[in-house]
């Protein structure tokens, strides 16, 4: 199952339909990538505006405004930089979920949880990201090109852990920003399902990439749902 492509057009993010053998319900798995083109989010936003409810990403809530926990800010500064700048015409992942008229549940951390989780990682993986991903933002917003960031962007139906099974040193912190928030995710999933299976409802889920494989696998393995087709849209052209 490709969820992200790279190849010589550019990079594409597959739209999953989930849909399983007795429910009119259906999933709708738009795997997002943080830093991409606007036209990609206002496809997205487009496609959004079609469904009937929206599960959505977002440690601490949909309030930008908000005072970030220190290590969401750390770990996103790795993408924010170069987007603050439209590194090669590239922004940061902004969708106005109230412009679209959909109901929106979000099942992720809480500010307050993801802190306390932080606090929890070795202080060795905490500052590696305090330093890494901000220098990471920088050579990106210095030298990165179109070429260059797409390079790290595919993904297929490999979990959470195979991506990043080269990274064990990291095996808390990735803990923390994968698998906790996966079972939240996954949580709010089941419920929709065991709440809302007998109507005939699109609910589309709105989560980074990496989130998507753990949950397709998920999904299948409690309920039988299945994926029954796919659209894909251009996340950078090349």
């Amino acid at each position: 199952m490709q969820v992200i492509e790279v190849s010589m057009i550019g990079v594409r993010s597959a739209v999953l339909r989930l849909t399983r053998a007795g429910s009119p319900l259906r999933f709708e798995i738009y795997p997002m990538v943080h830093m991409a083109e606007p036209d990609f989010y206002q496809a997205v936003a487009e496609r959004l505006r079609l469904c009937d409810l929206i599960v959505a990403e977002g440690v601490g809530g949909p309030d930008r405004t908000s005072k970030r926990p220190a290590g969401i800010t750390a770990i996103t500064s790795s993408y924010r930089l170069p987007a603050r700048f439209r590194r090669d015409g590239l922004v940061e992942q902004e969708i106005s979920y109230r412009a679209l008229g959909v109901p929106v549940v979000r099942p992720d951390m809480t500010g307050e949880q993801f802190t306390e989780g932080w606090r929890a990682v070795p202080w060795q993986q905490r500052a590696f990201a305090l330093v890494g991903a901000p220098l990471a933002g920088l050579e990106r917003l210095a030298f990165g090109s179109r070429r260059a960031m797409s390079r790290h962007l595919e993904l297929d139906d490999t979990d959470f852990h195979d991506k990043f099974s080269d990274i064990e040193s990291m095996a808390e912190l990735m803990a923390l920003i994968g698998d906790q928030r996966d079972q939240l995710l996954i949580a709010e999933l089941d419920r929709i399902h065991r709440e809302r299976a007998h109507e005939p409802i699109t609910v589309a889920v709105v989560y980074g990439a990496l989130h998507v494989p753990p949950v397709v696998y998920a999904m299948r393995a409690l309920h039988r749902y299945a994926p029954r087709g796919a659209e894909w849209l251009t996340v950078i052209k090349a």
